[in-house]
């Protein structure tokens, strides 16, 4: 089983202990476990997860760390920077975390269903 760490969270997008403390990346990542949790409709805990599942909380407390760093905000999968220009690849990468992000919830409510066999 896999653990989801500040350090990284961090690494996502170069982040540093400088710029964003462990107690707020420790808030974010269970933030983002909380919310994936709603959407797949099974209780995630980000030190004794899958891999994938890990991967996903990773990602999402990634994007909201960097909202933060930024003086942005997030909510879900809804993030806005202000008025702060993102350089290119940042923002290639915040739409990447955040498409990996949709795509583990999209399978995991496809494949978590139990299908009932016909009459």
């Amino acid at each position: 089983m896999a653990s989801v760490t500040t350090d990284q969270i961090r690494k996502r997008l170069g982040l540093t202990e400088a710029d964003i403390s462990d107690e707020d990346v420790l808030a974010f990542r269970n933030e983002a476990a909380a919310f994936l949790s709603e959407e797949i409709g099974k209780t995630l805990n980000a030190e004794d997860c899958t891999e994938a599942e890990a991967n996903a909380i990773r990602n999402l407390a990634a994007i909201y760390c960097y909202c933060k760093v930024s003086g942005g905000s997030a909510v879900g999968l809804d993030f806005t920077i202000g008025d702060l220009r993102v350089s290119p690849d940042a923002g290639k990468q915040l739409e990447f975390l955040k498409e990996q992000v949709e795509r583990f919830i999209t399978h995991q409510k496809r494949f978590g269903i139990s299908l009932l066999e016909g009459p």
